[in-house]
Formats: C-alpha cells, structure tokens, sequence
C-alpha cells in the first residue's frame, strides 16, 4: 500500500487532495488500508509519525516486527530501484510491510512517473506511505501527473486515484490540539486548564509542544498528575499572583499601579524574570496584531498566532487591540529593546532587583 502525507497550502489541478483531521486519520485509519498507496502532505514530523504508526498497525494487525515491516526511505537518497524493488517484493514469511518514502517532492521527474506506475499496479502485501514534508502541496507536481494524465480523460484520473488515498490533514482546531496534548501524558492526570496554561510556554509547533511534555512527564513521575504548579516549577518560574494586572497597568502606561501591584507580588516570589517574559509575550502580540490580517482570523486562529492561552491573556485581548492601534512599530520596537536589555540585567548577578524593574517599567510606560 502507498501513502502520501502532505500538510500546506493545496492547489490542484487533476488530482485533488482530501482534506481530513487529524484525528479521523490516526484514529480510524484501518479506513484507509483499502487502497495499498497512500499521499499524505504533513509539516510536522511527530504527527506523520503518530499517523505512519496508526496506518502501520492497522495494515500489518500490530506486527511488532517493525525492523523487518516498517521500511523508510527518502527520496533525497536516490534510491528509486530500491524503494520500488522494496515495495514490489513480498515481506519476510509472506507477511504484510509498509515501505515509508519522505521529501517526494524531491524525486526526479522520471522516479516520480516509475512510482506512479507502481501505485497503479502495487503489491498487496505492501502498504506505501509517501510524506511531503515542506510546503509543496500540489499532487500534480509529486506526480509529474501531467506525464500520463490528462483533465480531458477523467476516467483514466479515476483510475488512477482509485488506487490511492491522497490526504491533507487540516491544522488542529483548539479542541483537537488540547485533547491531542492530553492523550501525549500517556495517562497521568492533568487538567484542560493546566493544558492550556502549558501552551503558553510552548510555540504552536508540535514538535516544541512534545519536548515540553516528555519533560513533564519526568518532573511529574513521582506524583503522576501534572499540575499549574509543576509546569510554573518545570520551566524554571513560580508563580502566585494576578499577573494580568501587571500587564494591564503596563499596557495602560500606569506607572504607580504597576509598580504597587509589582511591590505585592514579589513579596511572595522571585517574579522579576516571569514579569519581563509576560511583558515580552504582550508586546509580541501587540505587534503581530498591527498587521492586517490578523483582523481575519477567528478566535483559535488568533490565540495560536499570539500565544495567548489562558483566560486571562484572551481578556486583555481588547487592550492588545487598543495599543496595537496606537503605538507604532518603531515604538514597540523600542520597548522590545527596554525588555530584552532588562531581562539580561536580571538574569545577571548583582543589582537591585527592584531598581531594574522600576526602571523598565518607566522606560515603558514613559514611551
């Protein structure tokens, strides 16, 4: 069997991909073990590889033998007379194999017609996935398709993608990378609300997101839940205190209320590096939200692209708005340099903690 795994922006023109989430992929994928060559376009390693292991197990029924049937190739090798003798060749005992092919986009144009001609005539015992991993999204491209096909002879476009699925996984919607997050603990306890706080230390990037909780899943081996407390702890940061009060004081250039509510939260803690990393996530934000397009995305499109997470953050959201409106690029980018030169004071030793952060708060509520 062949798959193609492809995540990016599509445009088609004899063959068109199938859109599909990404958990009706990796969930029920014995739905798509009925043609033996699989498409499937996907940016982000990890999630091929969750999908490739859910494909794996429903075509070969769980085989452990993963050495032996579960062969990688990429096409960057050169390789094409050994992934297709790979494919067309029956597995050890007969039993059933899935050969994985990366970066086809990357295949000469006169591999990218052999391995169509192999799809249109596969092996039943093999099950081949083939992953497009950059932005290339267009199947007509992957397939020199072109070179035998023709939008003039839809019967023989139908023949041909009759023998394989061509999927293009949709981005996680909010609900989907949450509970995608959560099924990552393998088990131990943890609450939507500690998801969401965890987001707010990790970029959007799967990837990221993983190392974050391999991390945690260590920190928290002992106890077996993960808590607010133990992501603050595992990234260095405790916190207790209404930091988006903080923030909101900054944002509104209330020099006096910054500075109280900054004088009773560190009574408590060590907060100063916290303070400087909300600052800088605000500011980020304020300046994402100064290009246009950001006024088209709907509210999960929008906290991904600012990172803001937590109920909190999204309330300011009106406030990010307001200055984002107000305040000029150059003038952000001053008070990036304001925080950015903080933080490294603080991170150093010696100084006054409070005089650094007085000074930064100043210097931006000055600007």
């Amino acid at each position: 069997m062949t798959i193609f795994i492809h995540m990016a922006k599509s445009a088609a023109n004899i063959i068109t991909p199938k859109k599909i989430s990404f958990n009706e992929l990796s969930r029920n994928a014995v739905k798509f073990i009925d043609k033996n060559s699989l498409l499937l376009f996907a940016k982000d390693k990890i999630l091929s590889d969750e999908i490739i292991d859910s494909l794996y197990n429903a075509f070969t029924n769980n085989n452990p033998d993963r050495k032996n049937h579960l062969i990688h190739f990429n096409a960057d090798d050169k390789v094409i007379e050994n992934i297709l003798n790979e494919c067309s060749n029956t597995g050890l005992f007969s039993d059933k194999k899935v050969v994985v092919i990366r970066n086809v986009k990357r295949f000469l144009k006169n591999e990218k017609i052999a391995v169509a001609e192999y799809i249109k005539r596969p092996n039943p015992d093999t099950f081949l996935i083939m992953i497009s991993n950059d932005d290339e999204t267009d199947a007509d491209k992957i397939f020199a398709a072109d070179s035998f096909l023709s939008k003039s002879d839809p019967a023989g476009i139908k023949s041909f993608t009759d023998k394989i699925h061509i999927l293009k996984p949709d981005a996680f919607s909010e609900d989907e990378l949450l509970d995608w997050v959560i099924k990552k603990f393998d088990g131990m306890k943890i609450s939507e609300e500690t998801a969401r706080h965890l987001l707010n230390f990790s970029n959007y990037s799967p990837e990221e997101l993983n190392s974050e909780i391999e991390k945690l899943k260590t920190f928290c081996y002992s106890s077996g839940e993960v808590t607010v407390d133990s992501v603050n702890l595992c990234n260095g940061i405790e916190k207790d205190f209404i930091e988006s009060d903080f923030i909101r004081a900054i944002l509104l250039r209330d020099t006096d209320l910054a500075v109280k509510i900054y004088r009773k939260i560190s009574l408590k803690k060590d907060v100063e590096v916290y303070l400087v990393f909300l600052l800088n996530s605000a500011f980020t934000a304020i300046y994402k939200l100064k290009d246009p397009s950001s006024s088209g995305l709907n509210d999960f499109s929008l906290k991904r692209e600012l990172k803001i997470w937590s109920k909190e953050q999204f309330e300011l959201l009106p406030v990010y708005r307001k200055i984002a409106a107000a305040t000029s690029q150059d003038k952000i980018k001053s008070i990036f340099e304001n925080i950015y030169s903080a933080d490294l004071s603080l991170k150093s030793t010696g100084g006054n903690k409070f005089t650094k952060m007085f000074s930064l708060i100043n210097n931006i509520c000055g600007q």
